[in-house]
C-alpha cells in the first residue's frame, strides 16, 4: 500500500476478510457500467442464509472512475486481487494492490479511479446489504440504454429524481452538497411519480 490513508478508513490484508470469494454467481448475470468502467457479478444479497450484506465480483477497466459519493449507512470494502487501485478516502489519497482491502466506513466521501494499463480486479462488500445490488444494476442499466451522462448520471431530470432520491439510503454523490440535492430531488422525485417514471426498471434485473 502507498500514500497516506485517513484515519477513518482502513486497509488490512485481504486475508483478514473471510468468505471474500463466496456465495453462488451463477445466479446473476455479469452487468457492465460504461460510465464507470466496472464490471460486476454479485456473489450474495440480503436474504442469504448468513451475514446480512451485498458482495460482487469487481473489475474495473483502465481508465475507469468512480466518482465521489458517500454511503450514509454502509460500511463498504474493496478486497484487491489483481491491478492497482487509486482511492480518495475523505480526501486522502491511497493506492490498493493485490493482497490488500480497503475498508470504507458510512458517510466517509470516496471515490476510485484506474490509472493503469490493465484492469483491476477483486471483490467489494457492502454491509448492511440495503438496495445495493437494485442501485447498481440501475446505474449500469442507464449507462447502458444511454440514459446517463458521461459521469453515468440519469439525463432526465425525472428519471434523476425518480432514482437519485430512491436509493438515497445506499449512495449519494457529495457535490452538489447534500443539502441542496435534497432541496432539487424531493420535488423531482414526487413529479416523476405523477409522470410514471420509475426509479427502478425490471429490465435491469442481473438474476439469472
Amino acid at each position: 500500500m502507498t500514500g497516506t490513508a485517513s484515519t477513518s478508513a482502513k486497509i488490512r490484508d485481504a486475508a483478514d476478510s473471510s468468505n471474500a470469494g463466496g456465495g453462488d454467481a451463477a445466479r446473476f448475470r455479469p452487468i457492465s457500467n460504461p460510465a464507470t468502467g466496472e464490471w460486476i457479478q454479485f456473489t450474495a444479497i440480503p436474504g442469504d442464509p448468513g451475514e446480512d450484506l451485498v458482495r460482487f465480483s469487481w473489475r474495473s477497466m483502465p481508465g475507469g472512475a468512480i466518482p465521489e459519493h458517500i454511503h450514509p449507512h454502509q460500511e463498504e470494502r474493496f478486497i484487491i486481487t489483481a491491478g492497482e487501485a487509486h482511492f480518495t478516502l475523505d480526501g486522502a489519497e491511497l493506492v490498493a494492490g493485490p493482497g490488500e482491502t480497503v475498508v470504507v466506513p458510512a458517510g466517509i466521501a470516496h471515490s476510485e479511479g484506474n490509472r493503469g494499463t490493465v484492469a483491476i480486479e477483486g471483490v467489494v462488500e457492502l454491509r448492511p446489504g440495503l438496495k445495493s445490488r437494485q442501485l447498481h444494476e440501475a446505474f449500469a442499466g442507464l449507462a447502458a440504454d444511454g440514459m446517463a451522462t458521461p459521469r453515468g448520471a440519469p439525463k432526465s431530470p425525472l428519471q434523476l429524481g425518480a432514482t437519485m432520491w430512491h436509493f438515497r439510503r445506499e449512495s449519494r454523490v457529495t457535490s452538489p452538497p447534500i443539502w441542496a440535492q435534497n432541496l432539487i430531488l424531493a420535488p423531482l422525485s414526487v413529479l416523476a411519480k405523477l409522470f410514471h417514471v420509475p426509479p427502478y426498471y425490471e429490465r435491469w434485473n442481473s438474476r439469472a
